[in-house]
């Protein structure tokens, strides 16, 4: 057994031996970062209805200022890995490129949650938790010097059982009313000033948002690029905007207006 196994296994009995106390997300997640060499790791449940809550962290308190608040409030909307999971995702390990749209690093999401804060790649676990949950463990590369094994995917795909087991032992029901007592924000993207969107230009701004190209769009949505493109010059016109800066500025300002009702025209972002 080489010195690598053996330090797997110590961390596994470290996990395994703190089930049910105050310092097992922390131990768990020395497991899953000794796999990637990473050095932060970010524990939630995703739900299909509510949005998204903390378990455990790591990050620093300046990470955590700039990015946990805004990101449990509104921007999990934009969030790649959240799409995955609205999808129905099984368990499993998926990187940041597997799951990212191909325009997704030009974005202000990418800006504000990775480049600006030092974030420099994620991996993210996903562990099905039952009644529409995940338990999501994200586990992130600030250090420039991290270098992982070229199999370090597949290491962490061998662990799914282990972690999986892990993970249900220390929290068996994360659908308990703790979990329910925050309320659906229910964030929206309604309207920006006077300007009212079609459901087809909102359906394009989630996408462009999301970090899609105007060919990625044209394929989703069954349209040819040109067609993207007018839609596209038809949106900045009615909002009066020139950037797509401009347009993530105007979806964080639009959280602050409450829910309406389908014949008002709301448009969700879920």
């Amino acid at each position: 057994m080489d010195n690598s196994t053996t330090n797997q296994m110590t961390y596994i009995a470290n996990a395994v031996t703190a089930v049910g106390r105050d310092d097992f997300p922390e131990l768990l997640g020395n497991l899953c970062l000794s796999v990637f060499n990473f050095d932060s790791i970010f524990i939630s449940i995703f739900s299909q209805d509510l949005p998204p809550r903390q378990l455990y962290s790591n990050l620093d308190a300046e990470a955590t200022r700039r990015t946990i608040g805004p990101y449990l409030s509104y921007a999990y909307l934009l969030d790649p890995f959240y799409g995955l999971f609205k999808s129905d995702i099984r368990d499993c390990v998926v990187t940041l490129d597997e799951c990212a749209p191909d325009d997704f690093k030009t974005t202000e999401y990418y800006k504000m949650f990775y480049s600006d804060i030092g974030l420099r790649d994620e991996v993210t676990i996903f562990i099905g938790a039952g009644n529409g949950t995940s338990i999501v463990l994200s586990l992130g590369q600030r250090n420039t010097n991290a270098c992982c094994a070229p199999d370090a995917t597949k290491q962490l795909d061998a662990l799914l059982p282990v972690i999986s087991a892990l993970c249900h032992k220390h929290w068996p029901n994360p659908e308990a009313p703790i979990y329910r007592s925050l309320p659906d924000m229910g964030p929206t993207f309604d309207r920006c000033g006077s300007a009212r969107l079609s459901t087809r230009e909102a359906e394009i701004v989630r996408l462009m948002l999301k970090g899609h190209s105007t060919k990625s769009i044209a394929r989703l949505l069954g349209n040819s690029p040109e067609t993207v493109k007018v839609h596209r010059k038809r949106i900045y016109a009615k909002l009066k905007i020139s950037s797509q800066g401009e347009l993530f500025s105007m979806f964080i300002a639009a959280q602050a207006f409450p829910p309406m009702d389908a014949e008002a025209g709301m448009v969700a972002f879920s």
